[in-house]
């Protein structure tokens, strides 16, 4: 198995300790599971846990000069929505413990929630002698770090969804789910994409419900609902009118071409959209199987 080698010394984990990751939301205040059904992108997460930092014993290990400031931070990156950021920053100068608490907006989260904690190197430490070789010089070196995941379940995980009546909303009384898609694909990805289940199909709203624990026939269903969901998605990206709109508005980070652009890459292995377009006006039978081709196979690697 390969391992990373850093280039400078680093210190053993037990510099940073760290208790595991609360959550307060209606349930109360409790350990972080590994999976939240039913998550709901309307709601926010916020999380505790306690935190210790060595401070001394860490500058020894990694030889840095007495007072030299480190910085404990918490990032965190959210695999649905293609988003990552600093929840929290704490400046370390001296032996030190306390309580991180971090806020996230849902409407930023979904798929899995990657939790980092690390202690790093807060400013450049010069070394003009270079009398400490071996040292860790740059800020933001990473002196230690320890990762958590949560998956955050449920149909609404992946898009904001709503449970309404097709008839009064003008859709087909008897189709299962409709797909909204904005007209400017540099909305942010965050509710940019609505999904709708028709009220009436209880056997569709049962399965969303229990998406982080499926029957085998609920899985099925839900897989067919979020293939027809990329497909749309796909088509939209192929519009002509979206093309050059989507690699303009790809450079916006958190926007919903930035998301779309991901989603068509890692589907077609890269192939720009002018490309794919003109794969599926060529022969657009084998287009729709290549499509669904590569839909099952993205769905055996996530499993």
């Amino acid at each position: 198995m390969a391992h990373d080698v850093m280039p400078f010394v680093r210190p053993v984990a037990e510099v940073l300790e760290t208790s595991p990751w609360q959550i307060d939301d209606a349930e109360g205040t409790r350990a972080l599971p590994e999976v939240l059904p039913n998550w709901d992108p309307q709601t926010d997460l916020a999380l505790r846990r306690r935190v210790a930092v060595e401070y001394h014993q860490a500058l020894a290990a990694c030889r840095l000069p007495a007072g030299t400031p480190l910085l404990l931070t918490v990032d965190w990156h959210s695999s649905a929505a293609h988003l990552a950021g600093s929840a929290f920053r704490h400046i370390v100068i001296e032996p030190t413990e306390l309580t991180v608490q971090v806020a996230l907006s849902g409407a930023d989260l979904g798929g899995t929630l990657v939790l980092r904690t690390r202690l790093v190197l807060a400013d450049d430490v010069p070394d003009p002698d270079r009398t400490r070789p071996f040292s860790p010089r740059h800020a933001g070196e990473i002196l230690c770090e320890e990762t958590a995941e949560v998956h955050l379940e449920g149909i609404a995980s992946r898009f904001p969804t709503s449970v309404i009546d097709f008839k009064l909303r003008g859709f087909d009384e008897d189709a299962r789910w409709a797909v909204g898609i904005p007209d400017d694909p540099s909305v942010p990805v965050a509710g940019g994409v609505r999904l709708y289940l028709n009220a009436s199909d209880t056997e569709l709203v049962t399965a969303a419900t229990r998406a982080a624990a499926p029957t085998p026939l609920q899985r099925h269903l839900l897989d067919a609902m979020y293939d027809d969901v990329a497909r749309q998605l796909v088509e939209a990206c192929l519009r002509p009118a979206w093309r050059d709109a989507l690699l303009d508005a790809a450079e916006e980070s958190g926007s919903l071409a930035e998301s779309l652009i991901i989603l068509v890459s890692n589907l077609f292995q890269g192939e720009s959209l002018d490309a794919i377009a003109a794969h599926r006006d060529a022969d657009p039978s084998v287009f729709a199987t290549a499509l669904q081709g590569a839909l099952r196979r993205t769905r055996r690697e996530k499993s």
